[in-house]
């Protein structure tokens, strides 16, 4: 959020309102409601519709598909022993992706609340597809179709876990400094900032 939503959403009323907006979605983003009863409904929406917690919809899918179950084993030895093996992959599995899950979906939720306030604030007309659009510019898209194509195997899936990130990063920058519009350019210098800030003239691209 500070890295990518903060400056993407500076375009839109300038940089003060908001930083004013993510910090307020920092403090609202653990409680059971953010005080705005349109803005919880359309979380809520957004949520069933795997926007601000996709992960979810892939267990579904898993679970529909058969892949999310854990083995009750078939009497057998064997079998039994297979079953052991596959549950304790399922469970090693599900805990290494939970701390991954847990940050997407405080990231999404946090873009998401900002994102509605500062399209009511605009008098935007859909705040609900103005913030859904924001998380899907500032989250990014982790599908196998937005990696190279040496990059969609097992081998190169992996070798590119943490690269997506740094990369369409400096595509949003890139995008936002050529989008013919100032709040655009100064927005793609807020990102340019926020990375000296944190990584110094090393992390710059």
């Amino acid at each position: 959020p500070v890295a990518v939503t903060m400056p993407y959403l500076s375009q839109f009323g300038g940089v003060r309102q908001a930083v004013a907006q993510t910090k307020s979605a920092l403090a609202d983003v653990f409680k059971p409601s953010t005080g705005d009863k349109a803005l919880d409904a359309a979380l809520k929406k957004a949520e069933e519709e795997g926007i601000v917690a996709p992960q979810e919809v892939h267990h579904l899918m898993a679970q529909a598909q058969g892949r999310g179950s854990l083995q009750s084993g078939d009497g057998t030895l064997a079998g039994n022993a297979a079953a052991g093996v596959s549950n304790a992959w399922q469970k090693t599995m599900l805990a290494w992706g939970k701390p991954f899950a847990a940050a997407e979906q405080f990231n999404r939720r946090v873009t998401f609340i900002a994102a509605w306030r500062i399209a009511v604030k605009q008098g935007m007309a859909d705040p609900a597809k103005f913030a859904a659009d924001a998380i899907t510019e500032t989250q990014f898209l982790y599908t196998k179709a937005n990696r190279p194509q040496w990059a969609r195997g097992v081998i190169g899936a992996t070798l590119f876990t943490f690269k997506s990130y740094s990369i369409s990063y400096i595509e949003v920058m890139h995008r936002l400094a050529f989008s013919g519009t100032p709040e655009g350019r100064e927005a793609s210098g807020f990102m340019l900032a926020r990375v000296f800030l944190m990584g110094g003239a090393g992390g710059l691209p």
